[in-house]
């Protein structure tokens, strides 16, 4: 289990929590892994003494993520506007080859090519269905994998940018150069 995945599931079963056993889960979380972190406040040695039910956290977090927010395209987008290339012709010049690669491509063909002042998962997501690409199941999710990997800014999710690594990988690295054997 990577990393982010293991602090997503964390903050999906602490978010599930009340304030008491949020509380009585880190502490125990801090004694038993041994975080150097203190809680504020203390939490009384007799308050962590009630046995946390496992089940009850893990039905908690299904539910919460069964939640889905459903993302709708942007009908106003044009993707094939005049005098510029399209988003079909771009993304054949830049043959991504991964998700997190159609995801950067689709933030500058935005941000760069049409010029949209503020790029948005909805714009992103319009990008990937009109090029009939396969959305991936949590596109917002694979919006900030792309972040860990330093090609986008996520921090603001209605307003995604392209960091100078995220312009030299569509600038320069795609599309992807045959390696000499």
């Amino acid at each position: 289990m990577s990393e982010v995945k293991a602090i997503e599931t964390l903050d999906n079963a602490l978010a599930a929590l009340g304030p008491e056993e949020r509380a009585r889960v880190l502490a125990w979380a801090q004694l038993k892994y041994g975080a150097p972190a203190q809680i504020t406040p203390p939490i009384p040695p007799s308050a962590m003494t009630a046995p946390v039910n496992a089940n009850k956290i893990n039905n908690a977090a299904k539910a919460k993520t069964s939640k889905k927010t459903i993302i709708s395209m942007d009908k106003n987008l044009n993707l094939s506007p005049a005098g510029k290339p399209s988003a079909e012709q771009f993304a054949a010049d830049k043959s991504p080859t991964n998700v997190m690669q159609k995801c950067v491509i689709a933030v500058y063909y935005l941000r760069e090519t049409i010029e949209m002042q503020k790029v948005t998962t909805q714009a992103v997501l319009t990008f990937f269905k009109y090029l009939s690409w396969p959305v991936p199941a949590d596109l917002r999710n694979t919006l900030q994998q792309a972040g860990s990997a330093g090609w986008l800014d996520t921090a603001d999710g209605e307003n995604i940018k392209l960091t100078s690594s995220g312009e030299n990988l569509v600038e320069h690295g795609l599309p992807a150069k045959a390696k000499a054997k």
